[in-house]
């Protein structure tokens, strides 16, 4: 490879067959000492790489971990196909008859005409009226005005709930923020006072949200993930490796119709 055409963090596109199947990923070159991967939830494949990693060694690396690459591409391609958010991300576009989740629970989203715009809960259904219900601009952002409201105020339920806990260990009150996210659950920033949660967390099980919840506020403890952090969520929340593999597998979403 001409080492000296690739400009530094230039984004190429790459394919590479996987136990027959063709899996196209996404190689950067950067700064790093070893070969890193990512598989995002919308089937993106990226791979990142020390300047001087040679192709050949980044293919060996690819085919070692075909298995996980290819497990984890069809479970997202199910949870996108169940319509899970988290997994379609920012660019998800909401038709009549789709399946929305909130806490775990599947509803089906049913648009209907009307003069008054709004979004409710009816039974197990996702009403939303609009003025035109072609306008799908308009419908997603009702719906995600709407999830980021319920969001908002599940977030700040379970916060209320743990925060007791962790005041009595000298934590302040923190900001709590709501955004869309695709790579993460959350995130803290302990010198800022600032937990940000992904908006998708209104559509897990309450159980999932907690823990995630509970492991950011652990982050003004232990900022990082050490063996001191995980020592610290063992007491805190005894069962959190159960709740994190329910979240992350998503088996709840899979299961549903």
């Amino acid at each position: 490879m001409d080492f000296g055409r690739v400009r530094r963090g230039e984004l190429l596109k790459k394919v590479i067959v996987l136990e027959n199947i063709p899996v196209p990923y996404e190689l950067q070159y950067k700064n790093v000492k070893r070969i890193n991967l990512r598989v995002h939830r919308d089937g993106r494949v990226c791979v990142s790489a020390g300047h001087f990693v040679p192709q050949r060694q980044i293919d060996t690396f690819l085919t070692q971990n075909s298995g996980f690459i290819l497990q984890t591409l069809e479970r997202f391609r199910k949870m996108r196909e169940a319509g899970d958010g988290m997994a379609v991300g920012k660019n998800r576009i909401y038709e009549d008859g789709d399946t929305l989740y909130l806490k775990g629970i599947p509803y089906r989203l049913r648009v209907v005409e009307g003069k008054k715009e709004e979004v409710a809960p009816v039974g197990r259904v996702l009403l939303l009226t609009q003025k035109d219900v072609h306008n799908a601009g308009r419908r997603k952002r009702m719906l995600d005005a709407f999830l980021k409201k319920e969001c908002q105020a599940e977030i700040d339920r379970l916060c209320q709930k743990v925060y007791p806990a962790f005041r009595e260990m000298g934590v302040c009150r923190p900001q709590i923020r709501i955004r869309s996210m695709v790579s993460r659950w959350g995130s803290c920033q302990p010198a800022a006072g600032v937990l940000t949660f992904a908006r998708q967390l209104v559509e897990v099980p309450e159980s999932c949200a907690e823990y995630v919840v509970v492991h950011e506020f652990a982050h003004f403890i232990h900022p990082d993930h050490s063996p001191r952090f995980h020592a610290f969520l063992d007491r805190m929340m005894p069962d959190w490796k159960e709740r994190r593999k329910r979240l992350n597998s998503r088996d709840w979403v899979i299961r549903q119709e």
